[in-house]
């Protein structure tokens, strides 16, 4: 199976910074213009099946690629975002004052600390990958295309490349962007990771 993994594009809270978990946030036009561009870069592939977040902002860029392939859309609530509980939409920088016990944890042990009234980056990692196994046994030889986000795009990479889920944030993924990992058995491989090109025109 080759898995094609994309960022959903930009909305106001990406531009304004703020802890973007469970909430539905939708793309803002230059998101929806994001996933216009994306949608034109995977125009010309074979996709066999199109997965995505519920969330608006993935959904919305979910719908984007579909424009220009026959198969549904299949919406899965496991992979939504982290769930950041009781801090979803505060500006990232609040947080060391806010909630400066979880902020350390987090510094320090960014797999196990969970989020106040949340989850845990381990508790995604597990949720998602039960996603992807199932993919992988229902399109083992097809294309597969899953738009996400940033938390629960990296717990994957991490598991392709065999890295400890504590160091994800080695990771750079920008919105937007599209990754690509390919599946043969119980082994896994890197394609491509945090393809921007098509996004040149915003600069």
């Amino acid at each position: 199976m080759r898995l094609i993994l994309v960022r959903h594009g930009r909305t106001d809270w990406n531009r304004e910074f703020r802890v973007q978990g469970h909430s539905d946030i939708p793309l803002n036009q230059t998101g929806q213009d994001q996933a216009e561009a994306i949608a034109q870069k995977l125009k010309d592939e074979t996709i066999e099946a199109l997965y995505s977040s519920p969330l608006s902002r993935a959904y919305q860029t979910a719908e984007a690629i579909g424009t220009f392939h026959k198969v549904k859309i299949t919406s899965d609530d496991r992979l939504k975002e982290l769930d950041v509980g009781e801090v979803d939409g505060v500006y990232y920088p609040r947080l060391k004052d806010d909630t400066p016990d979880f902020f350390s944890k987090w510094m320090s042990d960014p797999a196990g600390a969970r989020w106040p009234g949340g989850e845990s980056m381990a508790d995604l990692q597990r949720r998602v990958w039960d996603v992807v196994m199932g993919i992988k046994t229902d399109h083992a030889d097809g294309t597969v295309v899953i738009t996400s986000h940033l938390f629960t795009i990296l717990t994957i990479m991490c598991e392709i490349l065999g890295m400890k889920l504590s160091e994800f944030r080695r990771l750079n993924l920008s919105v937007a962007s599209i990754s690509e990992a390919e599946f043969n058995g119980n082994q896994s491989r890197l394609l491509k990771f945090n393809d921007i090109c098509h996004l040149e025109r915003f600069g």
